[in-house]
């Protein structure tokens, strides 16, 4: 099997899209600037082994996504994390596999159908890698969606399958405690290739709570010197969610950013992703270029809490926010770095973790309660009382769904009109926002925190155009990819002209 790059100016930086050809040994793919290329490989990813040997398909620890040749076979190779996730069809004659939607969307010349709510569907990835809708319509052949498994190709057909799993058993703290170690020094020395053509710079995120403080530990021993935080949380009287102090103590520059603004880069990005505002505050970062590894502490509350629930599927979420930065990554340049999704099938060992006596120092009894990032963090040299006194979120997902930049809204505005889709004023759009809004502060602040009698106010409105953003997001980024793609077929016609 044999790959053929092209590289398309202007299209994001990390997106690719791969054509196969049923019975020749050929792959097309298309790719973004930043998008790594070598002898047997096409990769946007960072991972716990050599840069230079691509073997990114033979682990779980990959944090991105790549196309591995391997003798008769192509492997596509999804994220170690349910934060990304890979896409493909069969649109007669090709197949197609991508890293983004609206990417095989513009190349396939596929449309979504906007008489289909497509949420519910996208949310199923709640329920598990066992449990979540695999396949989506669209007006002309079905998309299949994939999560944490990989993808083979034989020259004939796709299928999927299972990540290897190389991590060691975690019998003790320091077993775990190590293997997180190493992974970021490998990590880090994979990032640091001197066969990468483009520099990465590490950042983490950090903040008042367990997850993203022992994240941001676990981030230093990758060489990251630099932090971002979010200053408010979403319920008045829990504070600030500023993780600054804590990083100060552990050395590392740390920006601040508010959680609301006035305009947010690429919102359509976000919202591409399932409909959801999600995560869109963390657009604002300033991440460094031309590329970033980005840390987290996503999917540290199931992994690291201390409970008498066992935990056999570690996939099993409450929502699908750590899902927010998937398109609005590959155009800013970023691979994610869940901290916690390393070892993650592991989760049995993990938690058990918790409750082993050598834990009980560590260990408070309370509601918020997570002995394995508090030594992590403590034994950083982080005191007590600093972080972790109550459980905070800063999250954009608002009740209301509605674009918050100006041009975002006119841009949205002129798309629903265009299908005669009803446009709420500004003004009433305004006002619903605010309303839900503060309902919003009143069942966090009051009726959750007092346990009173709750009215259930707090539904997201019916109007069909809430349904509609992710729809619109898709149709923006589909027109970003389908213009970088005609402006590359004139040059080549031009050049083969002249």
């Amino acid at each position: 099997m044999k790959l053929d790059t092209k590289q398309i100016p202007n299209w994001p930086k990390l997106a690719w899209v791969a054509k196969v050809f049923p019975g020749t040994p050929l792959v097309q793919v298309y790719h973004g600037s930043c998008v790594e290329r070598g002898n047997e490989f096409c990769v946007e990813a960072v991972w716990a082994g050599r840069f230079s040997e691509g073997d990114f398909d033979r682990t779980d620890l990959v944090f991105g996504s790549g196309i591995r040749c391997r003798g008769q076979q192509i492997v596509f190779v999804s994220s170690g994390a349910t934060t990304d996730r890979l896409w493909y069809c069969w649109n007669d004659p090709c197949g197609y596999v991508a890293n983004s939607l609206p990417a095989l969307l513009a190349v396939a010349d596929l449309s979504l159908r906007e008489d289909y709510h497509y949420f519910p569907d996208l949310r199923t990835i709640c329920n598990g890698l066992d449990r979540y809708q695999r396949t989506l319509p669209t007006t002309g052949k079905e998309l299949q969606v994939l999560y944490f498994r990989n993808l083979v190709y034989d020259g004939k057909c796709l299928r999927e399958v299972d990540k290897p799993d190389d991590s060691p058993r975690f019998e003790t703290y320091s077993d775990y405690y190590q293997f997180l170690k190493k992974t970021a020094v490998e990590i880090a020395e994979n990032s640091n290739s001197p066969f990468r053509k483009h520099k990465i710079t590490s950042l983490t995120g950090i903040s008042t709570g367990y997850d993203a403080c022992a994240a941001a530990v676990i981030a230093r021993f990758a060489g990251c010197r630099q932090a971002v935080t979010i200053r408010q949380s979403n319920s008045y009287w829990r504070g600030s969610d500023s993780g600054k102090a804590v990083a100060e103590r552990l050395h590392l520059t740390c920006r601040e950013y508010n959680r609301t603004a006035r305009h947010y880069p690429w919102e359509e990005a976000v919202w591409a992703v399932s409909g959801r505002a999600a995560i869109l505050n963390w657009t604002q970062f300033d991440y460094p270029e031309p590329l970033c590894l980005f840390f987290s502490g996503c999917r540290g509350d199931m992994l690291w809490e201390r409970s008498g629930e066992e935990v056999s599927n570690p996939f099993v979420v409450p929502s699908i926010s750590d899902l927010g930065l998937c398109e609005f990554r590959l155009l800013r340049g970023i691979f994610h770095c869940a901290v916690p999704f390393w070892g993650i099938r592991h989760v049995k060992e993990i938690r058990t973790l918790s409750s082993l006596p050598e834990m009980k120092p560590w260990t408070l009894g309370t509601d918020y309660d997570r002995p394995v990032p508090r030594r992590i963090i403590e034994e950083a040299g982080i005191p007590r009382g600093v972080f972790a006194r109550r459980k905070k979120l800063t999250s954009s997902d608002e009740y209301f769904l509605w674009p918050y930049s100006p041009q975002a809204r006119q841009h949205y505005k002129r798309f629903l009109e265009q299908r005669g889709i009803y446009v709420p004023s500004s003004w009433l759009a305004a006002i619903l926002r605010k309303t839900v809004t503060l309902d919003r502060l009143w069942y966090l602040n009051v009726t959750a925190k007092f346990h009173l009698w709750d009215p259930a106010l707090r539904i997201r409105l019916k109007l069909k155009a809430n349904r509609m953003l992710f729809h619109w997001g898709n149709y923006e980024l589909k027109k970003l990819y389908q213009a970088a793609l005609q402006n590359q077929m004139v040059s080549e016609s031009g050049t083969k002209s002249g």
